[in-house]
């Protein structure tokens, strides 16, 4: 304690708390760094891809029906190349519509 009033943490707390908290920033930035699998992995299953695009699985389903996206057959399962739905978000799937055009999507009618 130190002649002022309040208490005073001895120094070798205050270190050993500094040491532990930059440890543990280390610690954290290290794991920020690392792909997860979901990320590394070059294909998509459907509903990764669906999940990637903010959209239900059907959606992804009738893409890859009109042949805007290439699915690929792992066995039963159906995959999608990561690079190619970014390409395709890239691409502008939803361009802005002229103020005061409320259009239904896919029809093209005026509402």
């Amino acid at each position: 304690m130190t002649g002022q009033t309040g208490t005073a943490e001895p120094s070798c707390f205050r270190d050993f708390f500094e040491a532990v908290a930059e440890r543990a920033a280390q610690l954290v930035l290290e794991r920020l760094e690392l792909p997860t699998p979901r990320e590394s992995s070059e294909f998509l299953t459907i509903v990764e891809a669906a999940e990637l695009i903010r959209s239900k699985r059907q959606r992804v389903d009738d893409l890859l029906s009109a042949g805007k996206l290439r699915r690929f057959k792992d066995g039963s399962r159906t995959l999608l190349s990561r690079a190619e739905v970014l390409a395709y978000l890239d691409d502008g799937v939803a361009p802005m519509l002229p103020r005061g055009a409320a259009t239904r999507i896919g029809t093209g009618v005026s509402a």
